[in-house]
């Protein structure tokens, strides 16, 4: 039944209560998704990867294919949950930014426990869910408070590293501009020592041409530069 026929119906008091619990049903499942995701990354490390006999590497692989197999259960649950939310009238912003679709690549075992050393970790960005405050009030788990202990301190960084990036981008700016009239000067001081009536021309139309560099950068520039 849709919003618009309980509210006919007389039934929004129920449809709110309805729309209550499918939220709870949304978190718990994305809760259980990521205390999965986290169980399956420590048998990778801990297990699959350390493995010392085929004993042992066989049953890691049973180990990790019946966390894929929870996990997939507990996604088709959410999904459920959010698509009854979806019929019951949930406000569109909260379906697009809140309680998003998962989607298979965002499924994968977290690399931060597999493979903490690798390169490229500056570009990482957590798939949505992890970000969900509703998924994880109720997580003590120590793996769980480790994992988003490092991945604040990388986000920290990353802003850090960025923050860099602007300050010296908004440098760059005023050094082109002192560039642009260091090449407008030289070809100044080369025209005029020139002695052929083509070298001359030829030099003052580098010094408009580098005026009009100048010129542009700091038109484009004005708003940003230190």
């Amino acid at each position: 039944m849709t919003h618009e026929h309980a509210n006919v119906l007389g039934l929004a008091k129920l449809r709110e209560e309805e729309l209550a619990l499918r939220k709870g049903q949304a978190n718990d499942c994305l809760e259980k998704i990521q205390l999965a995701l986290g169980q399956k990354a420590v048998i990778y490390r801990q297990y699959f990867q350390s493995a010392n006999s085929v004993w042992t590497g066989t049953r890691s692989k049973q180990d990790a294919q019946r966390c894929s197999l929870k996990i997939e259960r507990l996604v088709r649950s959410y999904q459920r949950a959010r698509s009854v939310m979806e019929r019951l009238g949930m406000d569109q912003h909260d379906l697009e930014n809140i309680y998003q679709e998962i989607l298979p690549e965002q499924l994968t075992v977290n690399k931060d426990v597999t493979e903490e050393n690798r390169f490229g970790q500056g570009s990482d960005k957590l798939a949505w869910f992890w970000r969900v405050d509703g998924a994880h009030k109720s997580q003590h788990h120590a793996w769980m408070n480790e994992f988003y202990r490092v991945n604040w301190l990388k986000a920290k960084a990353r802003w850090r590293r960025w923050e860099e990036e602007l300050t010296l981008t908004r440098h760059e700016m005023r050094w082109t501009i002192s560039w642009f009239h260091h090449q407008k000067t030289q070809w100044l001081r080369r025209s005029m020592e020139a002695m052929k009536s083509g070298h001359q021309a030829y030099g003052h139309r580098q010094v408009l041409l580098w005026q009009m560099f100048a010129d542009n950068a700091e038109d484009k520039f004005k708003d940003h530069m230190l």
